[in-house]
């Protein structure tokens, strides 16, 4: 495999292949030096260091008030998708292990049951109609813990036509319906990265819901941890086929 195939594997586009490379060859440069290199115009050179910064790819450096890029190692690469999972994963025991007043105070609600699980999907669909929101999810998660609700929400979410962006687990392509009706955009995650979250992203809140845990599951609707889940599953979605 090309280098450059390699990388759109990774995730990057034909010009942040590109700017990369040419970062590798050069190690570190101005964006003026990059922009000569790859034959590009400094304007267009800039959103792409950019964009190749907030993926991890690239490093920045401020040296007398000139900025420096240099090339994030490539044997690094591979472990950033895996660290961005391991952080959705850890906040689960996190906030578990919080006491649950102490929770509701700084904008944690937990679900314990089925039906309140399900009081609060189907509130959202109002709220959502003709919208869209982000999940990161696992199917067999959801079979461990209510499957026919899971076929419930998905057929009401889109009587609301309200469309989903979601990155699943590579075990849930089996699972996973393919009817277009649906109204969900989806890549699934390499083979090696396995969990059993699922994690639905709106604008003001983050439900993350996982069988292993004494309470189905957590409510975050603290603004600032919400721009980050939205973030990082943006980092996520650009990096994955």
């Amino acid at each position: 495999m090309e280098q450059k195939d390699a990388l759109r594997e990774f995730g990057l586009t034909e010009q942040e292949s590109q700017v990369y490379l040419a970062l590798l060859k050069l190690g570190g440069s101005t964006a003026t030096i990059l922009a000569k290199e790859v034959v590009m115009k400094r304007t267009t050179v800039y959103p792409i260091l950019k964009s190749l910064a907030a993926k991890g790819c690239v490093l920045v450096y401020f040296r007398k008030d000139r900025r420096y890029y240099y090339a994030q190692k490539p044997n690094k690469l591979a472990s950033l998708l895996e660290k961005k999972l391991k952080f959705f994963e850890s906040v689960v025991p996190m906030f578990e292990s919080m006491d649950k007043k102490q929770a509701e105070t700084v904008g944690l609600r937990f679900i314990e049951t089925k039906d309140e699980l399900k009081q609060f999907y189907f509130s959202m669909l109002e709220e959502y109609k003709n919208k869209q929101y982000y999940v990161i999810g696992d199917i067999g998660g959801w079979e461990k813990i209510d499957v026919d609700l899971l076929r419930q929400i998905r057929g009401a979410r889109a009587k609301a036509k309200i469309k989903t962006k979601m990155l699943l687990s590579y075990n849930s392509k089996r699972l996973d319906p393919a009817e277009k009706n649906l109204l969900r955009e989806r890549r699934y995650l390499p083979e090696k990265y396995s969990f059993q979250s699922t994690m639905d992203i709106f604008n003001d809140k983050v439900l993350i819901m996982n069988p292993s845990i004494s309470s189905i599951a957590v409510v975050i609707a603290v603004p600032a941890m919400v721009d980050i889940f939205k973030s990082m599953f943006d980092i996520i979605w650009d990096t994955v086929e």
